[in-house]
């Protein structure tokens, strides 16, 4: 690295503040180095947000990292952190899933002692971001501008193809929205989606992207007839009595078989006034939509949920499916749920795949569909009946297995 570095280390053994130091000084050519042996002494000093990087140790006497991590989030701290401990391997990580949860620029967590090799490797990504990742404002949009992205059909259909792990043969796609604006570009659903949540247009974006979907359905039949349809509702889609009337209603009119709409619910989205959304999950059910729980095993009723509502389908989340294959934990809780959704006949899907090794995993734990970079990112209509041409029939080889 080129540019000086501001780097606060925190950690209450004397030995590491100077093995920090001392490597510090091997891999950088400009470090200005502080060392704090004392959380408070560190939060004392007003240097924490004005640095390049700080190492934090877990467990310190009076305030250990896991209260600084509050302290950081309470005072929106964007500094990247680099978590230490000669703790287990598990303890490490949940320290590191909790910083990410505080909304923490956690970039990784590190076992003690440090290596040169590690640290060199740590600051050179960390360079590599500063330089090609530089700090963007952030844009809000407000009610009035969604109403009027709404009223122009500026919500276009993008779909993240879905592939069958017995064939590997593409079975269906997941619809997700995007926002086409005519100043700032292609807007993801990150940046407006809360505000159309907030502002009750759920069901009409549902409704938007559905009608795209099945004119795409019916313009390219041939192409796509055998294809499902993956169509997320929010909460407040949910709240809508008569969506399940209208969704039933737009199928019939492209001809489109409503078995092959399903209907994606995350779990959280059921917590509030569960009468009221099971009314409106048990109409779409009556009319032929299959019912799939999202992002399942993120939330903490999960089991509720899948006992109360009549799920067809079951997805496994992309926290569960990232590095599947190499991490034990993960391998069991997929290889849990899928054993679960086959004693109550329920269809599985892994989102989130990336490359082959998870993939293959997945297949051996008798997941039955997958989603991911690995096979293609979200693709808008024309794009995606590109795509089809060229993988409707992939062999399997060629997804990397």
């Amino acid at each position: 690295m080129n540019n000086l570095i501001k780097v606060i280390a925190i950690d209450d053994n004397q030995l590491i503040i100077t093995q920090l130091e001392l490597l510090l000084k091997q891999v950088a050519q400009d470090v200005d180095y502080h060392g704090f042996t004392a959380g408070r002494h560190a939060l004392d000093s007003g240097m924490c947000d004005s640095a390049s990087l700080i190492f934090l140790d877990l467990n310190m006497p009076e305030i250990d990292g896991i209260e600084l991590l509050r302290i950081f989030a309470d005072a929106k701290l964007t500094t990247p952190i680099v978590l230490l401990s000669g703790e287990d391997k598990d303890v490490l990580e949940t320290a590191s899933n909790l910083g990410t949860m505080h909304n923490l620029n956690i970039i990784s967590n590190i076992d003690k002692p440090v290596s040169l090799q590690r640290l060199k490797a740590l600051l050179e990504c960390l360079d590599q971001h500063h330089r090609t990742s530089p700090a963007q404002p952030e844009k809000t949009y407000n009610a009035s501008d969604i109403r009027t992205g709404l009223d122009r059909q500026q919500f276009k259909a993008h779909y993240q193809p879905k592939v069958s792990l017995e064939t590997l043969n593409v079975i269906g796609m997941e619809i997700l929205a995007r926002w086409y604006h005519p100043f700032d570009g292609l807007v993801s659903p990150g940046e407006f989606i809360p505000q159309l949540e907030r502002a009750g247009y759920s069901a009409e974006l549902s409704l938007q992207l559905l009608t795209q979907t099945l004119a795409l359905y019916d313009n390219n039949y041939e192409q796509i007839k055998s294809l499902s349809f993956s169509l997320n509702l929010s909460a407040g889609a949910l709240y809508d009595i008569e969506l399940p009337n209208k969704l039933a209603t737009l199928c019939d009119e492209y001809s489109v078989p409503r078995k092959q709409i399903i209907l994606e619910i995350t779990e959280s989205q059921l917590l509030d006034n569960l009468p009221r959304t099971l009314e409106v999950l048990l109409r779409f059910r009556l009319k032929g939509f299959p019912l799939s729980i999202d992002d399942f095993g993120t939330g903490f009723s999960s089991f509720t949920q899948l006992n109360q509502v009549p799920f067809s389908e079951l997805k496994i989340d992309r926290s569960f499916v990232s590095n599947c294959d190499t991490d034990s934990k993960k391998q069991a809780i997929v290889s849990a749920t899928s054993d679960l959704a086959k004693k109550l006949s329920l269809k599985t899907v892994a989102e989130g795949i990336e490359h082959a090794g998870e993939l293959n995993y997945l297949r051996k734990c008798g997941i039955d569909v997958a989603q991911g970079f690995l096979f293609a990112r979200p693709l808008a209509a024309d794009a995606l009946l590109s795509w089809l041409t060229q993988n409707l029939d992939k062999p399997l080889a060629e997804w990397g297995t």
